[in-house]
Formats: C-alpha cells, structure tokens, sequence
C-alpha cells in the first residue's frame, strides 16, 4: 500500500540549471541565458568545465608560435577567450633591447599545432566584440561600402562615393 506523503511526492528532483557564462541559474525547463544566449547545463556539467578550463589555462605551451602582438591587456584578453575554446596559451613580455628604452611587446603564443584553431578563434572573438565588424565584412563581400552602401569595384582602394579607405596601406620607413 502507497503512504499518502508517498503519493506527494515528486517523481524526479527538479535540478536546477546554470549558465555556464555568467553563472545565473535557471528552472530545469528553461534551456538558454536570457541575459547571454548561453547553453544552459545542470550544476555538475559545469564544474567539469571549470576544470576542463583551469586544466587548459594552466597547461604550458612547449613550443611556441606567435598568434598576435599587443598590449598586455587586449593580449590577455585574447588568451581568455583561447583558453575559453580549449586552446592552451600563453603570454609573454619580453623586452626588445633590454635597456628598458624601448618597453616591452606582449606577445600571445600557442603551440605551432594550434596555431590554425587559435586564428580563427581570434578573428571570431574579433566580430564577437566589435559585431559591426562582422557587417562591414558581409557588405564588402557583397561588392559595397561599409560605411555608405555604395557599389565598389573588386581591388577598390576607398569607396569612390564616401572615400572610406578599404584597403589599409603600411607605409615604410
């Protein structure tokens, strides 16, 4: 015979869910971050990933190939966002002289097998932080000014409407 609290009680244990990017949690029947557009997973699925990432942030990069060249902290920045995808890097100052005159160039490395992931990751964290990057691409893949619309020819150098450069040309010393 079934107790009567036997009959209340739930079949299953409603576990909550946790958005892995900003931590926020969720009713288990909601499957995205309202605030991130993140993936939601159960509180274990999580903890492994915190792992998982704190495995790959503190493996060390053996051989090292130069992904990008900056300032300290955008290169930071960029080594969060390869640790993020499970891409193991570093960064590394190192002076250029040694005298102390000429600073210092932050450099972000990852292994030579890892450099071709690690490019892409960099260039979709690009359009990720700055999404009018991402439109200014699609519109010069379609032949027009990013910043007027206009048609431009394949191998334009500025727009011939607005005189928006389109190509950016290094001058040598």
């Amino acid at each position: 015979m079934q107790r009567r609290s036997d009959r209340y009680a739930p079949r299953h244990i409603n576990r909550h869910k946790i958005c892995p990017r900003c931590e926020s949690e969720y009713q288990p029947h909601i499957d995205k971050c309202a605030d991130c557009g993140e993936a939601l997973v159960l509180p274990e699925e999580l903890e492994k990933a915190k792992e998982q990432r704190r495995l790959t942030g503190e493996k060390k990069v053996d051989e090292k190939v130069v992904v990008r060249e900056g300032e300290l902290d955008w290169m930071s920045e960029l080594r969060e966002a390869l640790i993020d995808a499970g891409i193991p890097a570093e960064v590394r100052s190192e002076d250029d002289c040694g005298k102390g005159c000429c600073g210092s160039a932050c450099r972000l490395v990852v292994s030579p097998e890892d450099l071709e992931k690690a490019q892409a990751r960099v260039e979709e964290y690009f359009m990720e932080v700055n999404p009018e990057l991402r439109e200014s691409n699609e519109l010069m893949k379609e032949g027009k000014c990013p910043a007027c619309g206009s048609p431009v020819g394949a191998g334009a150098r500025e727009c011939p409407d607005c005189g928006l450069p389109l190509v950016i040309v290094e001058e040598e010393e």
